[in-house]
């Protein structure tokens, strides 16, 4: 004989929606939990600064040098001329005693391919005039040109496009 369930019984509750709908929920922040923690262990904090003070420090120190351009006016016409790269640089009439450092620093940097980046140094040829021999601008794409003076005085920071062979920064813009 087959046992028959009356109409007004439960079925058990493993046969019942709710109780599983209730344990899937904590179910899932565990696996999601689990997940979490592979993937911490898994991929490297690289963007995380061990010394930001530190990076704070030189952030301003490099705002400082923006300013002093600012103050002494100082704008570079940069050529590419067939033996190298040639800067002109300027100060503002009236500027405080100014004395052109004996090289300039220079870099190169590609919005968004690092290996592409170059730094190289300019040596003075005149009074403001600086060449850089065996270096071109760069080709295709956005870059950022840095020129700076090596005893950490000023920077001049500017856009560059790619593919021109005369540009103009000036500080401040």
């Amino acid at each position: 004989m087959e046992a028959t369930m009356p109409d007004n019984a439960q079925p058990p509750w493993y046969r019942q929606f709710w109780p599983w709908m209730l344990i899937a929920l904590p179910a899932t922040a565990v696996v999601a939990g689990f997940i979490t923690l592979w993937l911490a262990a898994r991929t490297s904090d690289t963007l995380v600064v061990d010394d930001y003070y530190k990076e704070g420090k030189a952030i301003n120190r490099q705002l400082e040098r923006d300013a002093a351009a600012r103050r002494l006016g100082l704008r570079a016409t940069v050529l590419d001329a067939p033996d190298g790269l040639r800067f002109d640089l300027q100060a503002k009439p009236g500027a405080q005693a100014f004395e052109w450092p004996g090289r300039l620093s220079v870099r190169l940097v590609h919005a968004t391919l690092a290996p592409l980046d170059r730094s190289f140094d300019a040596r003075q040829v005149g009074d403001g005039a600086y060449v850089a021999p065996g270096q071109s601008l760069p080709g295709e794409g956005q870059w950022t040109l840095h020129i700076e003076d090596p005893r950490g005085g000023w920077r001049l920071v500017g856009r560059l496009a790619g593919g021109v062979s005369t540009t103009t920064i000036e500080a401040g813009r």
